[in-house]
C-alpha cells in the first residue's frame, strides 16, 4: 500500500507490519506530495504529483533491503582523573575505581537515511530492559557500581531491519577497601576484634568473679577469724576464771603444813594449771597475731630484770632434771632497752622450757650479748638429742613438733611455743634461727633490734615485793564468782590485808558509802552493772581511792578501756599472791573511819 504525505511517500506492508518513508534522501526531488497517487492503466506504474513536477515509478522495481545492517562500536571513552580517556572497544572494558561517565558510541554501516537510524542499549546488571537511543547512537553511564556487566547494542536502518546485537564486556574494579583481599582482611579484623572483645569480656568477667570470690572468701575469712577470736577470747575468759581457783587454791594450800607427798601433789596441780594457762595464752597470742591486733608495748625496761625473771622460773625445772643451768651475760650487753619486756620474757621462757624439756642430761645455757649497732642477741644452747634438717623444717610450724605425735606423747606440749617465738620476734623486727645436728644438741639464736634506753631503776622480784610490803590495807573486793573471791581473799589476807567481799555492784556502792577503804578491786564482768559502769558510779558517789581492775578478759582492748574508765591498776586472771602484791604497791594507807 502506497500513500502520499507532505513528508514523503509511505509504503505500508501490513503482513510485515512495516512502514517505510521515502523522501529526498531516497532520490526524490521533493518530499511534499499534496495530491493522491494515480495508478497507470497497466497498473505497473504509480504517478504522483509534487511542486517540482510528476513522479512516476514502478512499485515492483522498489525492493526494500532485507539484509540486517552492520553495527559497529565506534568509540568508548571514560572520564579518568578529570580527563577523557579512550578505551579499546575490541577488548573487554575495564574501569578503575574513580572512573565515571562511561560513553559508548555506535554506528550503522549504512548511508541510507541515517536520520532514521535507531539504536537500543541494554547493560545487563544495570538496565532492567532495552533503552532506546536516538540516531546519534551514543549513551553515557555516569556511575557504575563495582562488578561485571555485559553491554548489548542493536540498531536498525530505514528499512526497519534490526542488526544483530554487539556485545561488550564491562568490568568495574572496586576500590581497594572493597576488594576481596581487603574484605577478607576486614572480616578477619572484625573476627579478631570480636574474639578479642569476647575474650576481654570473659577475662573481665573472670576477674570480676575472681574478685567477688576473693571478696567473699575474705569476708568469710574475716568472719571466721572474728568468730575464732571471739571463741578464743570467750574460751580464755571461761578458762581463766576457774584457773584462778586452781592456781590460787594450790598457792594457798602450799602455805599450809603439808607432808612431802601432799606437797608433791599440790605442786603437780599447780604445774598442770600453769601449763593449761600457757596453752590458752599461746592460742590467744596466735589469734591476735593472725588478726593483726597484737599490740607490743613500747616502754623502757631493764634487760637484766627480764633475764633474771626468766631464769628464776626455769632454773628450778633444770635442777629437778639434774641439768646444769648457766646464764652468761656479756659485759657489753645493754642494761636498758625499749620495747615489750613481757614479750621478750615470753620468748626466753619458751626457748628455755623447750631446751630443758628435751635435754635428758648435760646442761642448758643462756647467753646474752649486744647486737651492733643496736639491739640484743640471745642464745639458748642445750645438749639434747639435736634435730635433723627435716625436723628443723617443721619445727617453727604451728602445732608441729620434731617427731610429731611421738614427741607430743613423750614430752607433751602443743607445738605452738616456737611458732609464737618466731611470730613475736618478727613483730619486733627481729628473727630467730636454729643451728643443730642429730646428736649435737641445739642452738637457738634470737636477734631483737630493740633500741637502747635509760632505765631509772630496777624493780624487785615478786618475792621481794611480798617481803617489802607496807602495813595492811583495807580493801573492797567486788567479785561474783565465789571460788575466785575465796582465792583472792585468801591471798590478800595471807599478806595481812583486811578484805571486804561483795558479789555485785549495788552491794559495792552500799559498802563504799558506809565504810572506808584504801582501794577497791573490781571484777569487770559483774552481773547487771559491769565493773566499768561501777567505777563511774563510785566516782560519782565520791569514792576517791584507787580502783584496781581484775578480769578474765583476754582481749587487748580490756586494759585501755579500764584505764580510760578511771582505774589505776589492771590485772588478768588467774592471779597469784605476787601479782596482787605488785598491784597494791604504792597504794596509800588511810586511817579507818
Amino acid at each position: 500500500v502506497w500513500a502520499t504525505t507532505v513528508r514523503g511517500l509511505l509504503r505500508v506492508e501490513p503482513k510485515r507490519r512495516v512502514v517505510r518513508v521515502y523522501g529526498v534522501r531516497d532520490g526524490l526531488s521533493n518530499q511534499e506530495f499534496p495530491s493522491r497517487p494515480v495508478m497507470t492503466r497497466d497498473r505497473d506504474r504509480i504517478l504522483v504529483g509534487s511542486p517540482d513536477g510528476l513522479v512516476m515509478f514502478a512499485p515492483a522495481d522498489v525492493h526494500p533491503s532485507v539484509e540486517p545492517p552492520r553495527l559497529l562500536v565506534q568509540s568508548v571513552d571514560v572520564s579518568r582523573a578529570d580527563l577523557r580517556t579512550p578505551l579499546d572497544a575490541s577488548q573487554p572494558i575495564v574501569l578503575k575505581p574513580g572512573d565515571r561517565d562511561l560513553r559508548v558510541v555506535a554506528r550503522l554501516l549504512s548511508f541510507n537515511d541515517a536520520r532514521n537510524h535507531a539504536f537500543r542499549f541494554r547493560l545487563r546488571g544495570y538496565d532492567a530492559d532495552w533503552v532506546d537511543v536516538d540516531s546519534t547512537g551514543e549513551r553515557v553511564y555516569s556511575q557504575l557500581d563495582p562488578g561485571d556487566y555485559t553491554l548489548q547494542i542493536v540498531a536498525r536502518a530505514a528499512d526497519n531491519i534490526w542488526s544483530p546485537p554487539q556485545t561488550l564486556s564491562v568490568s568495574v574494579q572496586p576500590p581497594w577497601w572493597q576488594t576481596w583481599i581487603a574484605m577478607t582482611a576486614f572480616a578477619g579484623i572484625v573476627v579478631a576484634v570480636g574474639w578479642w572483645s569476647a575474650d576481654a569480656y570473659r577475662r573481665r568477667l573472670k576477674r570480676r568473679h575472681a574478685w567477688q570470690l576473693s571478696e567473699r572468701e575474705r569476708e568469710f575469712a574475716e568472719q571466721a577469724s572474728l568468730a575464732k577470736t571471739r571463741f578464743l577470747a570467750t574460751l580464755g575468759h571461761e578458762v581463766r576464771t576457774p584457773m584462778t581457783g586452781v592456781l590460787g587454791m594450790s598457792e594457798l594450800l602450799l602455805d599450809t603444813p603439808l607432808d612431802g607427798q601432799q606437797r608433791s601433789h599440790v605442786e603437780s596441780i599447780r604445774r598442770a594449771g600453769r601449763h593449761l594457762l600457757r596453752l590458752v595464752n599461746d592460742a590467744l597470742d596466735l589469734a591476735r597475731i593472725e588478726s593483726g591486733r597484737l599490740e607490743l608495748a613500747d616502754e623502757p625496761f631493764d634487760l637484766r630484770d627480764v633475764v633474771d625473771e626468766a631464769t628464776t622460773l626455769m632454773a628450778p625445772l633444770a635442777k629437778q632434771k639434774g641439768l646444769a643451768f648457766r646464764v652468761i651475760v656479756d659485759d657489753d650487753a645493754p642494761a636498758g632497752m625499749r620495747g615489750d619486756a613481757s614479750r621478750v620474757c615470753q620468748i626466753l621462757l619458751n626457748l628455755l622450757a623447750n631446751a630443758i624439756k628435751f635435754t635428758e642430761r648435760g646442761c642448758v645455757e643462756l647467753r646474752v650479748g649486744a647486737l651492733s649497732p643496736r639491739g640484743v642477741r640471745f642464745e639458748v644452747i642445750d645438749t639434747g638429742p639435736g634435730l635433723s634438717r627435716e625436723q628443723q623444717a617443721r619445727l617453727f610450724r604451728r602445732f608441729e613438733q620434731a617427731d610429731g605425735a611421738r614427741t607430743a606423747a613423750r614430752y607433751g606440749g602443743s607445738g605452738l611455743g616456737l611458732a609464737i617465738c618466731q611470730e613475736l620476734s618478727a613483730e619486733m623486727g627481729g628473727s630467730i634461727e636454729l643451728e643443730s645436728a642429730p646428736g649435737e644438741g641445739a642452738r637457738f639464736i634470737v636477734v631483737l633490734p630493740l633500741p637502747h634506753a635509760v632505765v631509772p631503776g630496777t624493780h624487785d622480784d615478786a618475792q621481794a615485793l611480798l617481803d617489802s610490803r607496807g602495813g595492811p590495807l583495807t580493801l573492797l573486793l567486788v567479785e561474783d564468782d565465789p571460788t575466785v573471791a575465796e582465792v583472792i581473799c585468801g591471798l590478800l589476807r595471807a599478806q595481812g590485808h583486811r578484805v571486804t567481799h561483795v558479789s555485785h555492784a549495788l552491794a559495792a556502792l552500799a559498802e563504799s558509802a558506809t565504810g572506808t577503804f584504801d582501794a577497791a578491786l573490781l571484777d569487770l564482768d559483774l552481773p547487771g552493772m559491769d565493773g566499768l559502769a561501777l567505777a563511774s558510779h563510785l566516782r560519782m558517789q565520791g569514792f576517791d581511792r584507787p580502783l584496781l581492775a581484775i578480769t578474765a578478759r583476754a582481749d587487748a582492748d580490756a586494759e585501755p578501756q579500764a584505764m580510760a574508765a578511771g582505774f589505776q591498776g589492771f590485772l588478768r586472771k588467774p592471779v597469784t599472791g605476787a601479782m596482787l602484791a605488785a598491784l597494791l604497791q604504792g597504794v596509800p594507807r588511810v586511817e579507818m573511819a
